[in-house]
This record gives structure tokens, sequence and C-alpha cells, in this order.
């Protein structure tokens, strides 16, 4: 049985949500995690597709295809990728800034933010996402999801940015932080045309209701019913051609940085005839 991923943060819900809330059939098995969890889990075969970080494609150039019309992608302000500062960013310089392990797409963004846009050199640490407090090591602490939502309404450091607004404002570009890849095998074709089927359907049925959404999920996400409104329409759920030139200019920084070996070919997964 095919077995779908999904990200546990509210930026997915809108896509996923008919599904979750039982009103759109759903044949095959879900499986929850964090962006980090489901990019392993990704590779390894422990899910066959998932909404992973848009990294995970460039880094493993070539394991996956992508399938269309589906992203997350923030078109300017992104509102839960979040980075606080003891000083103003381009004083970090030699400073130490602390990398949340929930993301892998959002750490390169932030490196190409301090190291190619502000030319910067900082020593960066690690740190569990929920479970470590890193503000007392570090002079700034990059957090991400529904946390980052939360700590942007009262921030610890007296300097907060958010990466979206950053990325957009220097390139002009949407940023995407997530694809729904699939780890193809060619016997999955017939399972594949059928889930893609019914995400289409569940975004339909997701965008087309996101405050019944937010009324619903306000609760469960601990944020207000305007906020997750707010939230979500900050982003794009397409694949078309200026979400696909913002990933490429994205592949373009990563490879400049040495993270990527160079800029991938994007493998759009077509359905059959």
């Amino acid at each position: 049985m095919l077995k779908l991923g999904h990200i546990i943060y509210a930026n997915c819900y809108p896509i996923h949500a008919g599904i979750l809330n039982g009103s759109i059939p759903f044949p095959f098995k879900m499986i929850e995690g964090i962006p980090t969890q489901l990019n392993r889990y990704l590779f390894e075969g422990k899910v066959d597709v998932s909404p992973s970080s848009s990294i995970e494609y460039a880094v493993n150039a070539g394991k996956y295809v992508l399938l269309p019309d589906l992203s997350i992608t923030s078109r300017n302000t992104v509102m839960s990728i979040l980075l606080e500062s003891k000083v103003p960013i381009r004083d970090l310089n030699g400073r130490t800034v602390a990398l949340t392990t929930a993301s892998a797409t959002s750490v390169v963004l932030l490196r190409v933010i301090l190291e190619i846009f502000e030319g910067l050199s900082v020593d960066f640490t690690q740190y569990e996402q929920g479970k470590e407090d890193p503000y007392d090591r570090a002079d700034a602490v990059l957090t991400i999801g529904d946390l980052a939502l939360k700590r942007a309404e009262a921030p610890v450091f007296p300097h907060a940015y958010d990466l979206g607004e950053l990325w957009h404002g220097q390139t002009g570009l949407p940023f995407v932080f997530a694809l729904w890849q699939v780890h193809y095998r060619k016997n999955l074709e017939p399972e594949l045309a059928r889930l893609y089927d019914i995400l289409m359907e569940s975004k339909r049925y997701g965008l087309s209701r996101l405050r019944q959404l937010a009324e619903a999920g306000s609760g469960t996400f601990g944020l207000s019913v305007e906020t997750l409104v707010r939230y979500w329409n900050c982003f794009s759920y397409d694949f078309g051609p200026d979400e696909q030139k913002g990933l490429l200019a994205y592949y373009g920084y990563a490879a400049e940085l040495g993270v990527i070996d160079a800029v991938p070919d994007l493998k759009i997964w077509k359905k059959e005839a």
C-alpha cells in the first residue's frame, strides 16, 4: 500500500485537510513527521510520496520525481521561518547562530542570506527545537513551523527576521520550502495516479475553505483563527513557472555554497493517459 508523508505543521494542512478530516476517501496510509524526519523516510523508502524539503530533492538529485501543481511556497512573507537575533543581522559576523535540526531547506536559506547576501562568516551550532533552549548559548536562533509563528508574536531577542521576506527582498522571487516528492518505482504508477487525483481534490477542498479549516484547527495548532488564515494566505500551493524560477535560483545559491554539486533538472511526473 502506498504511503504518503504529512508535515505536522500548519503550513501543510490546507492541502491534506480533506484527507485528514475524512471528507475525501483515502485508500492509502499516511505517516506524519517533521520535515527532516520525512526527508529521511522518503530517502529510505519508508514513505513513497511526501511533501519534503526542497533542498532534499537537490541533495539527492536523480532519486526523486516531483508531483506537478503542488508546493509550499511563500510569495513574500512566510511568518513561520524566524531568525531572532541579539544584534542587527548585518552585525552577526563572527557570532554564533543556532540552527534547528527540524529543517533542512530553511537552514540552507539562512546560509544563503548570511553568507552570500550579507557576506558574513558565522559559527553555526544545532539544537533540537521544542526540547532544547539555545538562547543562552547563541547570538541568533533559527526557528521554524508553528513554534516560529508563536515566537514571532513575542521574540526572545530584540531583532526578528522573516526569512521569506529577506529572500524576496533580495531576489524578488517566491521561495519554495517544500515539494511533493516521489520515491519513484514503475510499479507505483497506478497508485500514484490515484493519489495525485486525491491530492488535487484535497487541495481544491482545503483552499476553498481556509477560514473553516482555521476555525476547526485553531485549538490543534494553538494559533488564532485570524493568524492561521493570514498565514495560509502567505503561500502559493502551486508549482508553476514563478515557483520553479524561485526554486532554481535557490538551488543556484546552494551550489555556490557547496551544499549541492550542481543545479538539478526538475523531473516532474506526468500522469499516463
